[in-house]
């Protein structure tokens, strides 16, 4: 592989690392891989993220167009977060990850806690 090959597989790398990185983004849009979820529900399954920054990562991920913001047709002044159709692409890789994670979980907790 040519040296710019390289240089561009590795910056396509960090790019999308940098998208799903961070303690939070990457647990959000696998909870939204799910299904659809109102800001409280998505706050529910993460538990221990603040209000403020659920709400800084959810418009980070509705900036770089991987989550959507609706108005609930259901219940009034309630908003429904999902993933876009670009952001339902990324389903696979967040599988991908959760397989790995668990497969290698032990090893990872243990270094974790050292």
């Amino acid at each position: 592989m040519k040296n710019k090959e390289k240089k561009l597989r590795h910056r396509a790398v960090q790019d999308v690392l940098e998208l799903i990185g961070g303690r939070w983004r990457g647990a959000i849009l696998a909870t939204l891989c799910d299904s659809p979820k109102r800001f409280s529900e998505i706050k529910t399954d993460l538990v221990s993220v603040t209000s403020r920054v659920l709400t800084k990562e959810l418009r980070y991920l509705e900036d770089n167009l991987m989550v959507k913001k609706e108005l609930n047709t259901v219940a009034e002044n309630s908003v429904v977060y999902s993933l876009t159709e670009h952001g339902e692409s990324i389903e696979i890789l967040i599988i991908q990850i959760h397989e790995w994670a668990m497969a290698h979980r032990s090893l990872i907790i243990g270094r974790l806690s050292a």
